[in-house]
């Protein structure tokens, strides 16, 4: 009786684990934000362990010769920093991109034309993620089905994601290690989705997607718009009706990927926008990109303790139809999310039962407190409302999981 005892306690004990990680929060570190000055900088040490489940080290590239490797001439003490906060918090997960927007996708085409050429990738993503001390690789190839890409590249990367997977459990138990993870940055545009991803084949080797719900608009549209609108406005026709996070994440929900694998892009930033005419609401026509802010420094991106400046002396508006606001002052027009909007999103995403929320980025957060609202007030905040609603759900499900053992327990006993 007393083995069937432990049985149950063993069992009631996996149950509660499992009930108190309904949701992951992924956040992204960029290796660039230890460069910047003042305010703007954040070095790997500067994270707190506990506001995110999953950290992602951005970015590494690949070589000529098809391996992986880190740019950064000080990477051997970043990574050690990045990877020790997993001493401070040992439910943390670290993982390492590779890829993103500027790196392309020249060498992505090389690595995955062959088996050969993947392999020798392969192989060394499994070394340099072992050597320090990561738990998974993140895939942020940007995007395999862009204009001038291989047609092939859509079949290909379902190939590399496949013998990536088979890999690391190969590699696992043959080593008696825990399986690496494997996660994907993957376009919210529908033309990206349909041309670069077999969805039904890549999802079954991957842990999670992060579906990248920001940039829906930019310094590359003629007129302004939201960077990261829930829903579209209701007098939008043709393809702008695609341009929302609701549609993306509904989208790869249909092609057959599981809610809790959806993981949801949250946007640290706003994009900015200068004004051609006196008109400056949705749609208002632009001549380009803001300045860049003071230590961002990129035109048309302002940062979240950037935009608590701008937003001093700034007409704000809410726009009722995606939910989202945006603010203009001396001809500049800022889409961004702020408190309200974020909210309005993690309600959402809990609603439809997703997996959780993609940060980008950690270091575009407010980690000096400068915006008066105490250090990384935006991943506190995700952080507060993820266990406001799982606290009374858990309460309720634990305390029925709890009777249940009990009722076993005292059949079996009596």
């Amino acid at each position: 009786m007393a083995m069937i005892f432990k049985l149950f306690v063993g069992f009631f004990i996996f149950l509660q684990l499992q009930l108190g990680s309904t949701y992951i929060i992924v956040c992204y570190f960029t290796n660039w934000a230890q460069h910047r000055t003042g305010i703007g900088r954040f070095a790997a040490k500067d994270i707190n362990p506990f506001l995110c489940t999953h950290l992602i080290y951005a970015f590494a590239e690949i070589t000529e010769d098809y391996k992986i490797f880190i740019k950064d001439p000080k990477k051997d003490s970043s990574l050690k920093a990045f990877n020790g906060l997993k001493s401070r918090n040992s439910e943390l997960k670290t993982l390492l991109a590779v890829g993103g927007w500027n790196f392309g996708s020249f060498r992505f085409n090389k690595m995955v034309s062959t088996q050969l050429t993947r392999a020798i990738f392969i192989q060394s993503v499994i070394t340099f993620l072992r050597h320090y001390q990561f738990d998974g690789l993140d895939l942020d190839w940007a995007f395999p089905g862009v204009p001038g890409n291989p047609p092939e590249n859509k079949h290909l990367y379902s190939k590399l994601i496949q013998e990536l997977k088979t890999s690391f459990i190969l590699e696992a138990t043959k080593e008696s290690k825990s399986t690496l993870l494997l996660s994907a940055a993957v376009g919210a545009g529908k033309k990206t989705i349909d041309n670069s991803y077999e969805i039904p084949k890549i999802i079954k080797y991957l842990d999670f997607i992060g579906v990248q719900t920001f940039d829906f608009h930019g310094p590359w549209d003629n007129f302004t718009g939201h960077n990261s609108p829930l829903y579209p406005r209701k007098d939008k026709r043709g393809d702008s009706m695609y341009l929302s996070v609701d549609f993306a994440i509904k989208y790869y929900r249909g092609k057959g990927v599981p809610g809790k694998k959806l993981i949801v892009g949250i946007a640290t930033y706003g994009r900015s926008y200068n004004l051609s005419t006196s008109f400056s609401g949705v749609g208002a026509p632009i001549t380009g990109p803001a300045p860049s802010a003071k230590y961002t420094n990129e035109s048309g991106v302002m940062s979240n303790y950037e935009i608590c400046d701008f937003l001093k002396g700034a007409n704000y508006f809410w726009d009722e139809d995606q939910k989202v606001p945006y603010a203009v002052k001396d001809h500049i027009w800022l889409g961004y999310d702020n408190l309200r909007s974020i909210k309005v999103k993690v309600d959402w995403l809990k609603e439809r039962k997703y997996g959780g929320v993609l940060v980008w980025t950690i270091d575009y957060d407010d980690l000096h407190g400068h915006c008066q609202r105490g250090s990384n007030p935006v991943l506190v905040y995700i952080n507060q409302l993820f266990t406001a609603s799982s606290d009374s759900q858990l309460t309720t499900s634990r305390m029925k999981i709890f009777v249940l053992v009990l009722e076993i327990m005292m059949a079996i006993l009596y």
